[in-house]
This record gives structure tokens, C-alpha cells and sequence, in this order.
């Protein structure tokens, strides 16, 4: 029996998997084409090999986005014209084929099982990934939107009416905040957007705070997992108004003078917070570099548990460089954790003897763009790169 399909607990739970991929013209990477373990796959080099563009990749498939922000054309190989990605992705129903096509001229061209999708929720919906990288690290103590825009990430994958209300939002809050910095502020025309940002305002923070009640434990509990401290970790949402529609209309009007004195709207769900603590003080000011990182990771464990539940598979996993200051033990204790998740892991790392794992586990080397396998797992996988 493949391994891809052996039964167990991932199998059992619906585990997405890449059992494909292929890609030319991105990066730095040199073509390749990898058919990855079902499991763990470990990817190691020294920095600035193109570890993380393999990541990238991966993710670009699920997210239509650069984790790390690039565009479109920042993606595409120095000298080429276009870069090119497909997967082969298998798991609960049928398997599904993603192909994508960015063009240096700005286009992009995207299939979805040899079609185009009949909308991109459609194609989101095929396929979710969880992503934690460094830049995640300042979720803790990096400023509000950061956080905000983790919950919102997670809403989307799994409703469309969320994201459609979370878009109205943003255009009615730009719109009125325009009007708020005109040399002669026209406070009729201002006001006209006040129901629609109370009313999308409300379904954004009810949402944020739905989210955050189902995922709280989980985050704790992956957190003592992680840590194996006896700190207790909290989380709430801290909501600048009460997000309930009358709440935030008063709002609006009642802040009207000193939104127009300082040229934005201070009142919204755009203004709210995810507060962790650790004991009773602040993570954010108090907590160690290596708490912050076991934060971070908890969150990303119930992030899966969540999508998991919502959508009925395991998401793919995807971390980039993992066990950067985490201790010994603290790593012990993350990759038991995720050998009990029982979806399929890519992550990457400059030390792969940091990477506690004895099987389930595939080695990919990278240097200068090149990805090759393990000598000894080469059987049976294919052609990689080069």
C-alpha cells in the first residue's frame, strides 16, 4: 500500500496532502519536481538557499499571495518571463489539480482541475494550508493589525459571507475617512456611511469574537503543550465599542468632532485587539522571545484544529524555520505535538539534527535553488530539481 494512503489517524480524520509539485521560473529555484512524503518533510540548507521559496511556493498555491508580502512579479525569476506552479493535491473526496501562471506583465493565469474556477472561493475552498514563519513572531508584540488580521485570515477560508462583509467595510471605512480629511468636510456625506460600518462592523467583531471562543482552548492547551511551563497563558478580544449594531452607530456619531480633528474614524472593529497575558501580565511586554515563539506556534495548532472542524480535512502545515529559539526541550515537546496532529508537514531549517523526529520523515536538501532528496530516500520519488 502507498504510504500516501496507509490508514491512521490523519487518514482517518481527512488529511489534505501534496502528493505533487512542480515548478519553474520562481525564485531562485532551480525546476523542479518533488512527490513529497505524506508525513514530515524536512527541508534544510544554509540561508538565502531557497529554503523558504519552496514555502512560498506551496502556499502561493493555496492563498494566491506571498506569506512574506511580495508581488506578483517579485515572485518571478530574475531573467524569466514567467514562473509556473502545479500540485497534485489528494485527501477526503476527489483529488484536486492546481495549476497557476504569473506573468511578468502582471497576469496570471489560474486552473483549477484543467478549469478555470467559478470564483476564487471556489478555489480557496480545494485547499487550506497553515503557515507559520518569522515574520509571525511579531504577532505578539507587533501592533494590532497583525492580530486582527490572523482572525480574519482564518474567517476567510471558510466564509464567504465573511470576507464579502469584511471587503464592504474596508471601501466604506476608506471612503469615509476621505470625506473626513476634505479641506470642507461634508458631515451629511460622512454620516452616510456610518449604517453600513455598523452594521458590517457588527458581523466583523461577532465573527472575531465567535472565532476566538471556539479557538481559546485550544491555543491554551497547545501553549502548556509547547512551553511546559506552568504559566498559564490567556486570550481576549478586546473591542474598542461593543459590536453590536446600535453600539457602533452611537459611536460613530458621538466621535464625529474628533474623527474630523484628527482626518480618520477611531471607532470599529478596524481599531480592535487580540490581548494575550501570561499570568497576569501582558505577553506583549513581559513574555520571553521563546514564549512569544510557543504563542505563536499554539496558535497556529488551533488554527488547524479549527479549519480541520470547519471544513472536515487536516490543512497542510507549513513551517519556516521552526525551531529557532526554542530550546531543546521545547522542541521535543512541538514535534510531539505535531506527530499527533496526523496531516502532512513541510518545514524547513538550517539544522535538520533540531528536527526531533525518527519517522514519517523525508530529507530535502537546498543549495543555491537546487532541491535535492536525501541518497538514501531517493527510491521511488521521482526527479526533483536541475
Amino acid at each position: 500500500m502507498d504510504a500516501a494512503n496507509e490508514p491512521g489517524e490523519g487518514a482517518a480524520r481527512g488529511a489534505l496532502r501534496v502528493t505533487a509539485l512542480s515548478a519553474s521560473g520562481f525564485r531562485n529555484l532551480a525546476p523542479l519536481q518533488l512527490s513529497p512524503g505524506p508525513r514530515f518533510n524536512v527541508i534544510h540548507g544554509d540561508n538565502g538557499q531557497g529554503k523558504s521559496n519552496l514555502l512560498e511556493a506551496l502556499y502561493y498555491l493555496a492563498a494566491l499571495r506571498s506569506f512574506r508580502g511580495a508581488g506578483n512579479r517579485d515572485l518571478i525569476a530574475e531573467g524569466a518571463e514567467q514562473a509556473q506552479l502545479r500540485a497534485r493535491i489528494s485527501g477526503p473526496a476527489a483529488p484536486h489539480q492546481h495549476q497557476l501562471l504569473l506573468r511578468r506583465n502582471g497576469g496570471r493565469l489560474l486552473q483549477l482541475d484543467g478549469k478555470r474556477p467559478r470564483s476564487l472561493s471556489a478555489y480557496y475552498a480545494a485547499l487550506q494550508m497553515v503557515i507559520f514563519h518569522p515574520g509571525d513572531m511579531h504577532m505578539v508584540s507587533g501592533p494590532p493589525e497583525l492580530r486582527r488580521g490572523y482572525l480574519d485570515r482564518i474567517l476567510e477560508q471558510f466564509d464567504a459571507t465573511f470576507a464579502a462583509t469584511a471587503q464592504a467595510y474596508q471601501k466604506a471605512l476608506r471612503s469615509r475617512n476621505r470625506l473626513l480629511r476634505a479641506p470642507s468636510p461634508n458631515r451629511g456625506a460622512i454620516a452616510a456611511y456610518d449604517e453600513l460600518l455598523a452594521s458590517a462592523g457588527a458581523v466583523i467583531g461577532q465573527c472575531r469574537l465567535r472565532l476566538l471562543s471556539e479557538m481559546a482552548q485550544g491555543v491554551v492547551e497547545a501553549f502548556r503543550s509547547v512551553s511546559g511551563e506552568g504559566l498559564s497563558l490567556s486570550l481576549r478580544y478586546a473591542a474598542r465599542v461593543e459590536p453590536e449594531v446600535a453600539a457602533l452607530r452611537a459611536a460613530l456619531s458621538e466621535q464625529l468632532p474628533r474623527d474630523l480633528a484628527r482626518g480618520y474614524t477611531g471607532d470599529g472593529p478596524h481599531a480592535d485587539d487580540l490581548v494575550f497575558e501570561l499570568g497576569r501580565s501582558a505577553a506583549k511586554h513581559y513574555g520571553s522571545q521563546g514564549q512569544h515563539r510557543a504563542i505563536v506556534l499554539a496558535l497556529k495548532v488551533a488554527e488547524l484544529h479549527e479549519l480541520e472542524r470547519r471544513v472536515g480535512r487536516v490543512p497542510i502545515l507549513l513551517l519556516d524555520d521552526v525551531s529557532s529559539e526554542l530550546d531543546r526541550g521545547r522542541n521535543q515537546r512541538l514535534f510531539s505535538l505535531l506527530s499527533e496532529l496526523g496531516g502532512q508537514v513541510f518545514l524547513t531549517t538550517t539544522h535538520p539534527e533540531h528536527i526531533q523526529l525518527s519517522h514519517d520523515r523525508v530529507d530535502y536538501r537546498v543549495q543555491a535553488g537546487v532541491v535535492e532528496l536525501k541518497a538514501d530516500q531517493g527510491r521511488d520519488r521521482g526527479p526533483i530539481s536541475g
